[in-house]
């Protein structure tokens, strides 16, 4: 197929997608209410469709990345925006949604695979102001008995925090490590930092700190409150070591297996 076909193949799929989508919105009108559960239901069915779509992308860009035509490598550009918009809008779908009313899906998962795919997502965002991401396993560490998306969403929240609140050329260190029951994660900036105060009002709804993001980006505050809510349904622990001026270190432990006697959630 010549260069000429395949931009007539895009040109026709953006014009279907659009018709699509124009159906969808007409559609979409005629319901009153989303329920809950329905959310939750497109939440986890998109991130799936999306970990295939990004991988089949990333084959495409290592077979065409060094293609002669420059307009070739563009739409391939384009199409890694357009997937990461996508990741950035489902993640602020689940950071809205409440965590308690969420179904999980527990299976036993390594928790340093996932962390190292969230740091490298973050690495993109994080080369615009020049942070380095480094990303760590303290020897072996036992698969932990979690829910993958609500695990992602909290990764995505601390690190979206560290990038926000880490001086331009600054570091976010981030280690996976053992601890008797359960794998700790910590994520640590070296910004601002919290006060005392800050701390023990952080994780608190509706609550308001004094500390702001370097840039001009939005930071509400909710991301940490939804980050609890979700280790804390997974029978985990997440904490908070700072003191002003030398940076903030957001830490959570998810056990090895479910816990004695409590129900297996689905």
């Amino acid at each position: 197929m010549g260069i000429s076909d395949l931009r007539d193949d895009v040109a026709q799929s953006i014009e279907n997608a659009k018709a699509d989508l124009d159906k969808a919105l007409a559609e979409l009108e005629r319901i009153p209410t989303v329920e809950p559960a329905a959310l939750s239901f497109v939440a986890h069915a998109m991130g799936n469709y999306m970990n295939v779509t990004g991988a089949v992308l990333d084959l495409l860009t290592n077979a065409l990345g060094d293609h002669p035509d420059a307009e070739v490598r563009q739409w391939l550009e384009g199409l890694h925006h357009l997937l990461d918009m996508t990741h950035q809008t489902v993640a602020r779908l689940l950071r809205v949604y409440e965590p308690k009313q969420m179904p999980l899906q527990f299976d036993h998962m390594k928790l340093e695979v996932l962390m190292e795919r969230a740091c490298a997502y973050h690495r993109r965002s994080a080369a615009q102001k020049q942070i380095e991401i480094v990303c760590r396993t303290a020897g072996y560490v036992p698969q932990v008995w979690a829910d993958r998306v609500a695990v992602a969403v909290v990764a995505d929240n601390l690190l979206s925090n560290a990038i926000k609140f880490s001086n331009p050329g600054g570091r976010i260190d981030v280690q996976i490590m053992p601890s008797p029951g359960g794998a700790v994660c910590s994520v640590a900036d070296h910004g601002p930092g919290l006060t005392p105060l800050m701390q023990a009002q952080i994780f608190e709804r509706g609550s308001i700190t004094e500390r702001r993001p370097f840039g001009a980006e939005a930071a509400g505050g909710y991301g940490l409150v939804v980050a609890k809510a979700f280790i804390d349904r997974l029978g985990g622990r997440l904490w908070s070591d700072s003191e002003p001026g030398k940076g903030a270190c957001f830490s959570f432990r998810l056990p090895y297996r479910a816990p004695e006697g409590v129900a297996r959630e689905s």
